[in-house]
């Protein structure tokens, strides 16, 4: 939920959002209650990114995603009654997707509970909505898939959000805090489990100042360098290329990763595609959009086999999914492996009769596979 023309209209943006009536959940909540009395906990920022939204969290604090950040000291947030105050931003070298902020005029806030998220459970979005000027609970959904057991993973899920949602509050039914919404795309969404909160606390204060700013500093380079790479074709210069791959290594953030893994991998620059995407995955190998990216990939580079262990993979995750089910008939062809290929024949037959016609071609008189493109 971030990039995107990010400087065409941050001016446009940042104007409205000073100037509209924020005044806490100013929609009608159709809700449970627990879950509409957990949006007095959610608020709207503006910083780096400018717009967003931030979960207090006790004692003044609240807690939002460090791409709302990158190395600012500082940002605006809406409080509940409308007025405007200053956050600080407390230093940290906390390597996910998560920050803390410091306002005296949240200070008598009463924290949310903070719950793991149960797989069949059912969870709610509560952020800032910028077409109604308002904090709002959004539609309900799912886990997508359990949260994988490294130490960044994040919570997958399908509950509607929108721009503006970043550092927003997911709750489970009884209003408890699960989740930090962090990103999203192609109906997937995703958040930073709430327990990470307590990590975060443990490595912040001004003793890691210059930690933080080097952190905050990389989202910075990483994003300007993406927004900067989206209007060019063609392949990037080499010190354009260097800079956007290494400022979004560095910044440890899996969604700025991977968008820089899809740009590299558009150039055909496979190398550098891999090496952001594999870090991604990595980091958090049940993340659905990460591992169609990889999946992808390793198909431009046509490495079967690393296709095909992706694929399955991600086949138990998203298993209708329509780009992992085109990319297994194929990769399981070409790479020789005919059950995979079966399974994906079956399932399009199944769930995307659509495709069937032209899947049912490919599967009865596969061509040779493409000769890989040069990069460019």
């Amino acid at each position: 939920m971030m990039l995107k023309s990010r400087w065409l209209w941050i001016v446009f943006v940042a104007s409205a959002f000073l100037s509209s009536s924020v005044d806490g959940l100013a929609q009608t909540c159709d809700a449970p209650e627990p879950v509409c009395a957990a949006a007095d906990n959610v608020v709207a920022i503006s910083g780096f990114e400018p717009i967003g939204s931030a979960v207090a969290v006790g004692n003044g604090m609240l807690v939002t995603n460090r791409h709302m950040v990158a190395d600012l000291e500082s940002v605006t947030v809406v409080l509940p009654n409308g007025e405007r105050a200053m956050a600080t931003v407390t230093p940290t070298d906390y390597a996910g997707d998560l920050v803390l902020l410091k306002t005296d005029s949240l200070a008598s806030a009463v924290p949310l509970l903070v719950s793991r998220p149960l797989i069949h459970g059912v969870l709610y979005v509560i952020g800032f909505d910028l077409g109604r000027e308002a904090i709002r609970v959004y539609k309900p959904g799912r886990m997508i898939v359990d949260v994988a057991e490294t130490p960044l993973a994040r919570l997958h899920m399908d509950a509607s959000a929108l721009p503006g949602n970043s550092g927003g509050a997911v709750v489970n039914a009884l209003g408890n805090l699960v989740g930090i919404v962090a990103s999203g795309g192609e109906g997937r969404n995703e958040a930073i489990p709430a327990t990470e909160i307590e990590r975060v606390k443990d490595v912040s204060g001004p003793a890691f100042k210059d930690a933080s700013m080097v952190i905050g500093r990389a989202y910075r380079a990483c994003v300007d360098a993406l927004n900067d790479v989206s209007s060019q074709r063609g392949p990037l210069s080499p010190q354009v290329a260097t800079a956007m791959s290494d400022s979004c290594r560095a910044s440890n953030n899996r969604q700025l990763m991977d968008l820089a893994g899809q740009a590299f991998g558009q150039r055909r620059d496979i190398d550098r595609s891999l090496a952001l995407l594999e870090a991604s995955y990595d980091q958090d190998p049940n993340a659905p959009n990460t591992v169609v990216s990889l999946a992808i990939t390793y198909h431009l580079a046509q490495r079967w086999a690393d296709e095909i262990a992706i694929l399955r993979h991600g086949l138990e995750i998203l298993p209708d999914d329509v780009q992992l089910l085109r990319l297994a008939l194929q990769a399981g062809i070409w790479g020789g492996e005919q059950d995979l290929a079966d399974f994906a024949m079956n399932r399009i037959m199944a769930v995307l009769p659509q495709m069937a016609p032209a899947a049912r071609r490919f599967y009865d008189n596969p061509p040779p596979a493409p000769q890989v493109r040069p990069p460019g």
